[in-house]
């Protein structure tokens, strides 16, 4: 699959774009935040997150046509859960880990199809986020 261009976009994709084009990720910088408090909730809401990555994960990355970064997911969960089964985590603390690993699938997809649209070919799901380093 390859990546849309602007046009091929559906009304909320290009919401989410031009946001992304004017001031990257709501927390890059001031003028991002800024703009991003301005925002309604629910624009908020579906500009940082989205339920089809959350429901289906790695394979919501597949059918978008992030394979790479996808593939990766599915190896951190499958470590995930080596890990947790091999120190005989208890339930609670596996769902917790559970939860919160799909909350940053959630969270990371929609800015990882916007950059898998400008030409991004990388592994990271988690490209562009974390600590910024000035220059």
């Amino acid at each position: 699959m390859t990546a849309p261009a602007a046009g091929e976009l559906a009304p909320s994709w290009q919401r989410r774009f031009a946001f992304f084009d004017l001031y990257g990720l709501p927390n890059s910088s001031p003028v991002a935040k800024a703009a991003y408090r301005t925002l309604p909730f629910w624009d908020k809401v579906r500009l940082t997150s989205n339920v089809w990555a959350l429901l289906f994960g790695f394979i919501y990355f597949y059918v978008k046509g992030m394979w790479r970064k996808g593939t990766t997911l599915l190896g951190i969960g499958f470590g995930l859960g080596v890990l947790l089964a091999s120190l005989h985590a208890s339930q609670f603390l596996t769902q917790v880990i559970t939860f919160a690993f799909a909350g940053a699938i959630m969270s990371t997809a929609n800015y990882a199809y916007y950059l898998h649209a400008r030409g991004s070919q990388s592994w990271n799901p988690f490209e562009g986020f974390g600590p910024r380093t000035s220059m």
